[in-house]
């Protein structure tokens, strides 16, 4: 996968800067907000329309049916992700009824089986729904005034939803963590194994084309294509003690300083830089490779 199967290592430029972005990734601070501008539509008057008692009573009706809608609130469920930290005892079943949740529940969002055994210090990922309320924006005066209304009220709902779930990745990239939970990247044949000194991750093979994944949720720290050996790179900070990098993609998905949720799609894997298709999975503990595989759910079949 690497050049280090022929024998030859990284030449100091490359050794610097993943030092480089390994330091970025420790000291950024993720900032999430939410802009929504809205120019509603002028009503053109009708200069041909005589006014009357009838259109009067009518335009004070829409008025008043704008005025209510203007006062409903818009209410929307988002997704709420909460991490708890394992400690000497719990199991995964203590653990779900602890927190009310179904143990299958809480294996599917960590990417493990429901009989798994956690370690000690392990981050397990909670899922939860909530209700936010959203006031509706003040519909235009015209035909369409109940559409924009309800699709201002969406955006500005989503808007809020999205800034809520960037805090929280950006409280957790800000976190110090003695683990991280991860999820396989991509389904396939482990090709290559982890040997310190030797690799630097875990190779996995498949099709031109297949979907690589987030392992975890993160921030994206850098995408592009300049360490050589890497060809397409992306490199994802998880927490301020890890960092995962997927190389040797067809094609990339997202870009440096985007927030990425774990399961979602970031590339296409490719043989870019490489000799097969695969990629090249990375964990990396305070900038130093790491084996993967203790992070990891069960081998895939």
């Amino acid at each position: 996968m690497f050049d280090d199967r022929s024998g030859q290592r990284a030449n100091g430029l490359t050794r610097r800067l993943w030092q480089f972005l390994a330091g970025l990734g420790l000291a950024a601070l993720l900032g999430a907000c939410a802009n929504v501008d809205q120019q509603p539509a002028q009503p053109q008057p009708d200069e041909s329309a005589a006014a009357s008692p009838a259109s009067d009573a009518a335009a004070a009706a829409a008025k008043a049916s704008a005025s209510q809608q203007q006062a409903a609130p818009v209410t929307r469920v988002v997704t709420k992700t909460t991490w708890v930290r394992v400690r000497r005892g719990d199991s995964l079943l203590g653990i779900a009824a602890s927190h009310k949740v179904a143990v299958n529940d809480l294996a599917a969002w960590n990417g493990i089986k429901p009989n798994s055994h956690v370690r000690i210090g392990q981050s397990l990922k909670l899922v939860s729904k909530q209700t936010i309320t959203v006031q509706a924006a003040a519909p235009a005066q015209s035909g369409g005034a109940s559409t924009g209304s309800s699709a201002t009220a969406a955006s500005t709902a989503s808007s809020t939803a999205s800034a809520e779930d960037n805090r929280q990745v950006a409280a957790e990239v800000k976190r110090h963590a003695r683990s991280v939970a991860l999820v396989w990247p991509a389904r396939g044949k482990v090709v290559e194994p982890f040997e310190p000194g030797t690799t630097r991750g875990i190779e996995i093979a498949g099709k031109a084309g297949d979907p690589v994944i987030a392992a975890a949720d993160g921030k994206v720290m850098y995408a592009g294509t300049g360490l050589n050996e890497y060809g397409s790179l992306i490199i994802v900070q998880h927490n301020k003690d890890f960092l995962t990098a997927y190389s040797h993609n067809r094609r990339l998905l997202v870009r440096t300083g985007d927030v990425v949720r774990q399961g979602q799609q970031i590339a296409e894997m490719g043989s870019e830089k490489n000799d097969r298709v695969a990629v090249m999975f990375e964990v990396r503990r305070d900038g130093k490779p790491v084996d993967p595989m203790p992070y990891l759910p069960s081998p895939q079949s």
